[in-house]
């Protein structure tokens, strides 16, 4: 392949990637997935597994975007070599007002960031494989005691988010049924 042509093609893949960004993520157009990847688009995450192809991104961005319904990630750097785009990121915008995977609202802003491997082939993404700061995001929602806190405060936190989560809960719960009680 001719260098001209490989940039050419390195710069499209780009384009595929800021288009995920763009328009899946952060517009929430997540049929413009099965445009962009693969059917059976390999996807590596940090947290359970989604399956493959553009089910796999549909149900991870839009378990994002039901625990953040505001949620937008910039890119930093976007770099490209042959079929393989690496692209850092981090959220301008993510305040933790739904559930996500299991925890209930807390309303806490979060900024995370992370680093995504996407490879290419004919213009669609063929592998995804996500890195994120996890552990900074549940900190920053409460689960998680912050860093250098005593054993003694560290098991006060823990028990205090017994507490906290089950109060939480039980209010999620409540707004998710308009406040009415449901009889049984």
């Amino acid at each position: 392949m001719a260098v001209t042509e490989e940039t050419n093609t390195v710069e499209q893949n780009k384009a595929v990637i800021r288009r995920i960004f763009d328009e899946i993520i952060n517009q929430g157009n997540l049929d413009l997935a099965d445009e962009l990847l693969t059917p059976d688009t390999e996807v590596h995450v940090p947290f359970a597994d989604p399956g493959s192809g553009p089910a796999a991104l549909k149900a991870i961005v839009a378990g994002l975007r039901q625990g953040f319904p505001d949620l937008h990630l910039e890119i930093d750097e976007l770099i490209g070599e042959g079929d393989l785009v690496a692209v850092a990121w981090h959220s301008t915008q993510q305040t933790h007002t739904g559930p996500y995977r299991g925890l209930p609202p807390t309303g806490r802003e979060v900024r995370i960031s992370g680093i995504d491997m996407m490879r290419l082939a004919d213009g669609r993404v063929s592998m995804f494989s996500m890195h994120l700061d996890e552990l900074g995001a549940v900190r920053q929602m409460g689960v998680v005691p912050p860093e250098g806190v005593s054993s003694g405060k560290r098991a006060a936190f823990v028990v205090g988010s017994l507490f906290r989560f089950g109060y939480l809960e039980a209010r999620h719960q409540i707004s998710s049924r308009g406040g009415k009680k449901t009889a049984k």
